[in-house]
């Protein structure tokens, strides 16, 4: 949720979801921001396991904080969250310190996040194709469904939720449609 909420253009998060059917260890794991060659480490997840078709919620703000529109509570908050409205570049790295392997991305970093809003009505950016390159356009869309905000917030995005085409008995379940930047991908 690049652009922010209601309550602050702060109010910032980023989730990730484990379409695996294994736990995934995310201690020791990263989320760099940057453009061009340039990255740096915004977050460093210490001590987390993300359980199958869980999400792992990570925001700038709690959600009591009065800057937040956020009713799920966050699983990291992390003031160092700050997400570009111009050149959004995000990339999740595993904790194997000899390998610094790439586990996913959001966006190409080269203008305009790939999508989401921030107007009137915000919206998070979406994966939709989590077997796609995340800096493809096509690997995104503008959330359309709302869950796990305070009552009354208009934002688009689904924090601290499965979404919908997620659940189980859905016929789209490998589909993302409204929960976050990056889907754990793992390899197979």
């Amino acid at each position: 949720m690049w652009s922010g909420s209601n309550a602050s253009s702060a109010d910032e998060w980023i989730e990730l979801y484990n379409r695996s059917t294994a736990p995934v260890d995310l201690s020791g794991w990263t989320i760099t921001r940057g453009d061009g060659d340039e990255e740096e480490v915004m977050v460093l997840i210490t001590s987390a396991v993300l359980q199958p078709g869980g999400v792992f919620l990570i925001a700038n703000y709690d959600a009591d904080d009065a800057r937040s529109n956020l009713s799920s509570t966050p699983d990291l908050v992390d003031a160092a969250v700050s997400l570009p409205n111009s050149r959004l570049r995000l990339r999740l790295y595993d904790a194997d310190p000899s390998s610094g392997r790439l586990i996913d991305e959001a966006d190409d970093g080269s203008g305009a996040p790939l999508a989401g809003s921030g107007g009137d009505i915000k919206s998070a950016m979406v994966r939709v194709s989590p077997d796609m390159v995340g800096g493809s356009s096509d690997a995104w869309s503008s959330a359309l469904e709302s869950a796990g905000w305070d009552a009354g917030a208009e934002e688009l995005g689904t924090p601290g939720t499965v979404a919908g085409t997620l659940q189980a008995n859905d016929e789209s379940a490998t589909q993302i449609a409204a929960s976050s930047w990056a889907d754990l991908k793992r390899t197979r």
